[in-house]
């Protein structure tokens, strides 16, 4: 999948650089959609609605799994551009939807998303897909960044979000931390995408981002992550995301997870 875009340096690569950029992914008026939608979502938060700014600091929130519920999210994660890519990374027919998931930050907030991998968040195998939009004009300084080629080195532990309810599960990490990826720019060089609302940034869940900086404006974004058709359970010896807790994924090893929670979507 070669995804070109004036906006980066050079071609960057799904295989090569874990990381690449679409212009206009999503329309103008699915955006406007999206960004009622995560309002709605504010005021009717689901189980996993988490505000992970401290508490008496302009709110950063997030939630995951509203394609359920919410017609705008559904309809952009089921149709359209974003799934069309998905099946181009993984060079396939069809793609599971595993999450979407939105964020909110309010004006005043300076709460980042530190720097992490999305891999060892899920009891999954192989990698999955995410694709990063943003929804409001941000400056460059805190919208998403990723260390190229960081894909195909070192799984590092995943990292807590929330200043408030947790988002992984109790359990000791086996895994070495993320190192500090921005005192070492010799080893890790940082891409900054310059995306503007509806466009995509698709990155390997196992390529190393961030985000974050002080909000001048609200900033609303969503992340759609998509999984192979093949994937499977595989379970982890190290907390991972909180909401993988009802699935009992110890006892499903090497099953399939497509199943009504993670629909299989066909290409047209």
């Amino acid at each position: 999948m070669n995804l070109h875009t004036p906006a980066l340096a050079a071609d960057y690569t799904i295989p090569e650089h874990g990381m690449a950029f679409v212009r206009n992914a999503v329309s103008a008026s699915d955006v406007e959609a999206l960004k009622a939608a995560i309002e709605y979502c504010r005021a009717n938060p689901g189980p996993n609605f988490r505000t992970l700014s401290k508490p008496g600091e302009p709110v950063v929130q997030s939630d995951l799994f509203r394609w359920h519920d919410v017609p705008a999210i559904r309809k952009v994660a089921f149709e359209g551009a974003l799934p069309q890519l998905a099946c181009a990374a993984f060079g396939t027919d069809s793609v599971i939807l595993l999450e979407d998931q939105f964020f909110y930050s309010e004006i005043g907030s300076g709460t980042p998303s530190p720097w992490h991998q999305d891999e060892p968040y899920h009891p999954l195998d192989p990698w999955f897909l995410t694709i990063w939009v943003p929804l409001d004009p941000y400056p460059a300084s805190i919208g998403i960044k990723a260390v190229p080629g960081s894909h195909l080195k070192e799984i590092y532990a995943p990292v807590e979000f929330s200043a408030g309810k947790a988002t992984l599960e109790a359990g000791a990490f086996t895994l070495d931390p993320v190192p500090d990826i921005d005192a070492a720019p010799e080893r890790y060089p940082v891409v900054v995408p310059d995306a503007d609302p509806g466009d995509a940034v698709l990155l390997d869940s196992r390529t190393l981002h961030g985000a974050g900086g002080r909000c001048e404006a609200t900033f609303r974004r969503i992340s759609i992550r998509y999984a192979h058709p093949n994937t499977v359970y595989k379970p982890r010896p190290w907390p991972v995301a909180a909401f993988w807790a009802p699935y009992d994924v110890d006892s499903k090893y090497g099953q399939r997870i497509e199943s009504p929670d993670f629909p299989m979507l066909i290409r047209p």
